[in-house]
């Protein structure tokens, strides 16, 4: 018996529609991982490992090529500091009260969504 999914019939060349948008060649950290790549579906998946990672809490999301970032730290539930750096001098920060915002604004971010991610309360971060 075969189990090559080319010879069984599971196997199709389509990829789900829609099909899922993937952001590559990033430096990601949640706890102890580093990661590179992203869809919004693990995106989700990470920011809900966060109260897992004892000792850090924390989920910073920048691009290889580009000086800026966007972290997020866990308070408790349903409170994360959330903190963006345009350029390195210039540091705001907010707090989100819902995983599936935090989630939703981190995703905007790596969309370019400058909108959606400058609609929020920022103020001039005190953590540089």
């Amino acid at each position: 018996m075969s189990s090559d999914p080319r010879v069984d019939g599971s196997w199709t060349d389509r990829l789900p529609d829609p099909a899922p948008v993937v952001h590559r060649d990033l430096q990601v950290r949640v706890g102890g991982w580093d990661l590179t790549t992203l869809t919004r579906e693990h995106l989700a998946y990470w920011v809900g490992c966060i109260p897992l990672q004892f000792g850090n809490t924390f989920i910073v999301v920048s691009r290889r090529d580009q000086p800026t970032f966007i972290q997020a730290y866990r308070n408790g539930p349903d409170d994360y500091d959330l903190e963006i750096s345009d350029a390195p001098s210039k540091t705001r920060s907010t707090v989100v009260r819902d995983e599936a915002e935090l989630v939703a604004i981190l995703w905007a971010w790596l969309e370019g969504d400058r909108a959606a991610v400058d609609a929020l309360d920022w103020e001039p971060s005190v953590h540089h």
